[in-house]
């Protein structure tokens, strides 16, 4: 039987095959800082076990301090907070993993100080060489727990601890070393989130095995002149962004052609998370070479779909990866063509059990449709469809991402509600002023309406042909 590979085999194999490529545009040097923090930790938490880290996730240091308590032979659990937040935002997730030790960025001081009856360390800043003696790594087996991430809440509509054992890591390196091409160049790739989420750890698992160079942003939510700046200073080739971030960028590139040469110069832009919900910015970036790739994933499975790119296919559906898949896509009743997507217990990709279902599948609750053989489009959660009065189906996600994409000018945000009513009903949040919208900002609440159904009106899908009534907020 071939040995597990883990994020830390992944970089030992990375390191030897390509020792003097550049990791991070920063000068330290990758592996021997992970191993001297390594050290550090392993002299300073004694016989600790599970140890849960608050860091904000966007600094060189946050991932050697990741690989760095994995490499001491603790498991490390990912807490994403906000500064100054109360101890009652995590406390859940810390008893949940029975933690022993906790360590944290000194913006968190004040949550640390309610934290009882666990010892508190503060995170390193720099790493210093030191002499303290650095563990074998322990024998491990494939149920054996590896690290431990937190979900957003969006699959089960609360946070939740994810224990990710090391047959998963195994199955997570395998799918992220297969996806990836031996070019024998240097990819140079942007950051794609904070450290404590699982898509960056994935994104670093296969950026380290292509020994590519990555490129970190100064907060997690850059603006466009810092994207074209990276494209531009860094000759940056691939790009992760969140939607709404995306839909930014590419609605600047409308009316400035420095960020339009930029993004058009990347090879891939890869957004997560959501589609663009403008079909108007996509036609746009098809049209002018920007070749976005949309991917599908859960931080309790990881990636599972991936479209082409635009440089393919106009169309831009999402497919499965490359190799060997063992998810399934199941209709949701005998009379509708929407399909769940499911994960089965025997694919490498199926969460912790604790997460399954009665019949032993990972049921993610995302609904897609076939349009055609292999290619799919995502049709929202379950939980984003109702049923009408009269028993049809309502996709308020489709109702929502419309009336965003044609009244944007107009409104912040939107929801549909009405489960079993007769229609479904919008609930709009007014742009504050109106002053940069297409029409008159002295619009009262009543014309404001009427232009809003004047737009959505012909082109929103409902599943049952009706009016939407529209609430102000």
């Amino acid at each position: 039987m071939s040995p597990l590979l883990t994020h830390l085999t992944n970089l030992e194999d990375a390191t030897s095959r390509f020792p003097s490529r550049v990791a991070f545009k920063i000068p330290q040097q990758f592996l021997l800082d992970i191993e001297h923090l390594a050290r550090y930790w392993f002299h300073v938490l004694k016989e600790s076990n599970g140890i849960p880290q608050s860091l904000r996730g966007y600094k060189y240091i946050d991932v050697v301090h990741v690989y760095a308590i994995s490499r001491a032979g603790y498991i490390p659990q990912l807490i994403n907070i906000f500064p100054n937040a109360d101890y009652g935002v995590i406390q859940g997730p810390l008893e949940q993993a029975n933690t022993r030790a906790f360590i944290y960025e000194p913006v968190y001081n004040d949550t640390v100080h309610d934290i009882p009856q666990i010892p508190c360390f503060t995170s390193v800043t720099v790493v210093h060489p030191n002499d303290y003696p650095l563990p074998d790594l322990p024998h491990v087996t494939g149920s054996d727990i590896a690290i431990i991430y937190q979900t957003s809440g969006t699959t089960s509509g609360k946070s939740n601890i994810v224990p990710c054992n090391y047959a998963w890591l195994d199955g997570c390196v395998r799918k992220m070393t297969r996806a990836c091409s031996d070019s024998g160049k240097v990819d140079i790739v942007s950051w794609r989130g904070s450290t404590g989420y699982m898509a960056q750890f994935r994104a670093l698992i296969g950026i380290i095995y292509r020994t590519s160079c990555m490129v970190q942003y100064k907060s997690g939510w850059p603006s466009t002149s810092e994207i074209v700046d990276i494209i531009n200073r860094c000759q940056t080739k691939q790009l992760f962004s969140h939607p709404r971030l995306l839909q930014g960028h590419i609605r600047a590139s409308r009316t400035d052609p420095e960020t339009l040469r930029a993004l058009s110069s990347v090879d891939v832009i890869t957004y997560t998370g959501g589609g663009l919900g403008s079909d108007e910015d996509e036609e746009w970036a098809w049209r002018n070479g920007i070749n976005l790739v949309n991917a599908y994933g859960l931080t309790e499975c990881g990636e599972l779909l991936r479209s082409e790119g635009l440089r393919k296919s106009r169309q831009n559906y999402l497919k499965r990866l490359p190799g060997p898949t063992l998810i399934k896509f199941i209709p949701i009743s005998n009379d509708s063509d929407l399909l769940e997507l499911v994960v089965p217990p025997e694919a490498p990709e199926c969460p912790h059990v604790s997460f399954r279902s009665s019949d032993g599948n990972y049921h993610t609750n995302d609904l897609f449709r076939e349009v055609e053989p292999g290619s799919y489009v995502f049709c929202g959660r379950n939980d984003d469809w109702f049923n009408m009065l009269i028993c049809k189906l309502c996709d308020t996600k489709a109702i929502e991402d419309n009336a965003r994409s044609l009244c944007g000018d107009i409104i912040s945000d939107c929801v549909v509600v009405g489960n079993g009513r007769l229609s479904p009903v919008l609930v709009v949040e007014a742009c504050s002023p109106l002053s940069h919208s297409t029409v008159s900002p002295a619009l009262n609440e009543s014309e404001l309406k009427t232009e809003i159904y004047h737009r959505i009106r012909l082109s929103t899908p409902l599943a049952i042909h009706t009016n939407v009534s529209l609430l102000w907020i």
